[in-house]
């Protein structure tokens, strides 16, 4: 009976409410197709400060050619450079070793206020998708000097398009 009381008694004073936060998000993407074309939006919040965080897009093995990038914040546009990147550390997420990522590397400095959003709109040609069948869509965080874990993904494939 104790037992079943102290358990009872911690259960609920343990912050449930918390778990899941401090985590970086994105939106699953909204995804336009058009004959020669794929187009997709995904937003990126809940940055943490004190953290440098990388967001990307990509596929297994190379990079998408042809795809053209657009970062904004707000509603008004960002020019930051692009950089391509190997993202290791992938099968938590996705079910591959490593993905060939293109994106943008923001360092704590940079990052967002708390509830503002990045938004990340890419257009590829669709003979592109179609030979990379799998698109990542990624928000990585630094944990080392050359350690960066997926805190959150999604996938687009070739049943989307």
């Amino acid at each position: 009976m104790r037992r079943s009381i102290l358990v009872a008694l911690l259960c609920l004073s343990f912050p449930w409410s918390g778990l899941g936060q401090g985590r970086a998000t994105l939106t699953s993407p909204v995804l336009k197709t058009e004959t020669d074309t794929i187009t997709f939006t995904t937003r990126f919040s809940s940055f943490i400060d004190g953290n440098d965080y990388r967001i990307g897009v990509g596929a297994i093995g190379e990079e998408l050619a042809g795809a053209q990038f657009e970062l904004s914040r707000g509603g008004s546009a960002l020019s930051k450079e692009l950089f391509s990147f190997r993202q290791g550390f992938a099968a938590a997420y996705f079910n591959v070793d490593e993905i060939q990522i293109q994106g943008y590397f923001f360092p704590s400095a940079e990052l967002p206020a708390g509830d503002e959003e990045l938004t990340l709109k890419v257009t590829l040609p669709r003979s592109e998708a179609e030979k990379a069948e799998r698109i990542f869509i990624i928000i990585t965080k630094q944990f080392g000097p050359d350690t960066w874990y997926i805190m959150d993904g999604a996938e687009i494939n070739n049943t989307h398009f």
